[in-house]
């Protein structure tokens, strides 16, 4: 049986710890630059995130879902109520001479109840074909649809907008600017994107900046 060389053995035990270093240090090593990451990234928690940035554009761009569930609801009850009303006010006066008066035409406060005998009648219409087949639904359907896919184009441009921006001011600082000539132009693009946001926001990101 061959026995190994005694160099051999201290190579070989070498190179064996040698690569355990280099396995256990990769591993340690990118965990620590993602912490610096985060770290950098942490410096901009004061500014809003960026759910609330796109809540603001919903609500300036009037495209907010909650409303179309009231929209619809209010399509469904529309046609409960009837489509016409009449009235009609009778009265007998004392002298026997009648005296009508419809609730359209506005004088029912012309009439004396004191001793006398009125009738008041009250004429509805439905149009109950609506209840099954309502029109309106239909429209609102297609104006939901409208606004929604307008709501999904605002925030994916928001997505865009924002994260450019947060990518180039971590670049200012991972990788400062030497010459002003650089630093003028990558702080002109952030400016450029925070003016982007706040014409999406009506300026609420520029507002919630100062504060």
């Amino acid at each position: 049986m061959n026995a190994m060389n005694p160099i051999h053995r201290l190579i070989a035990v070498s190179t064996l710890a040698l690569a355990t270093v280099v396995v256990t240090a990769a591993p340690a090593a990118a965990q620590d630059v993602t912490k610096q990451a985060k770290a950098v990234l942490a410096r901009f928690n004061v500014e809003p995130d960026v759910r609330e940035v796109q809540n603001a554009a919903a609500r300036y761009a009037r495209v907010n879902p909650g409303a179309y569930e009231s929209w619809l609801t209010a399509a469904s009850f529309a046609y409960l109520l009837p489509d016409r009303v009449k009235g009609l006010v009778e009265s007998e006066r004392d002298d026997g001479q009648d005296l009508r008066s419809s609730l359209q035409s506005g004088t029912l406060s012309e009439l004396r109840t004191e001793d006398n005998e009125m009738i008041l009648r009250l004429d509805l219409w439905w149009n109950f074909s609506r209840l099954v087949f309502n029109p309106d639904k239909i429209r609102l359907a297609r104006e939901i649809s409208r606004l929604v896919d307008q709501r999904e184009d605002i925030l994916t441009t928001v997505n865009k907008i924002y994260f450019a921006r947060r990518e180039q001011q971590a670049s200012m600082i991972i990788n400062p600017p030497t010459d002003i000539r650089t630093a003028v132009r990558r702080q002109l693009q952030i400016d450029a994107l925070t003016a982007d946001l706040d014409a999406l926001t009506g300026g609420w990101f520029s507002r919630q900046l100062k504060k």
